[in-house]
């Protein structure tokens, strides 16, 4: 005789729904500081957002001189201080319109190469040990 077992359903989108409910928010501002971009994130928190937000600005090339992070535990807001790698804010608006998809992009798991000022964008091979 078998034996018929339930067990709750588990939809997969379900872990994705709060991310799709309330998406990121990016906000590039050069008015604050005189000498830098600042990258402002808000989003819901999951394992590892800092490294994917880290690595959206370093595969560009540009320099993170400070950052803030601050988190409740189910959301966060980072705050990153960015110039190019000659010290300049970023004002190029392909550029800060590439950062603000690609931020949104990589929250959602987006793993397709993209363009940005006509050159390829790839992520660079990430440990996973740290």
């Amino acid at each position: 005789m078998m034996e018929i077992t339930y067990r709750p359903y588990f939809d997969p989108e379900f872990e994705s729904l709060i991310e799709r409910i309330y998406p990121p928010r990016v906000c590039i501002d050069n008015d604050t500081c005189q000498d830098c971009t600042l990258v402002k994130v808000d989003s819901a928190n999951k394992h590892g957002i800092l490294l994917e937000m880290v690595q959206v600005l370093t595969d560009l090339d540009l320099v993170i001189s400070k950052s803030y992070i601050c988190s409740d535990g189910g959301w966060f807001m980072d705050v990153f201080h960015v110039t190019d790698q000659l010290g300049n804010k970023i004002t190029d608006e392909s550029l800060i319109l590439y950062i603000q998809q690609a931020m949104c992009a990589s929250r959602r798991g987006s793993k397709e190469v993209q363009r940005c000022l006509d050159r390829e964008v790839r992520p660079r091979h990430v440990s996973t040990e740290h």
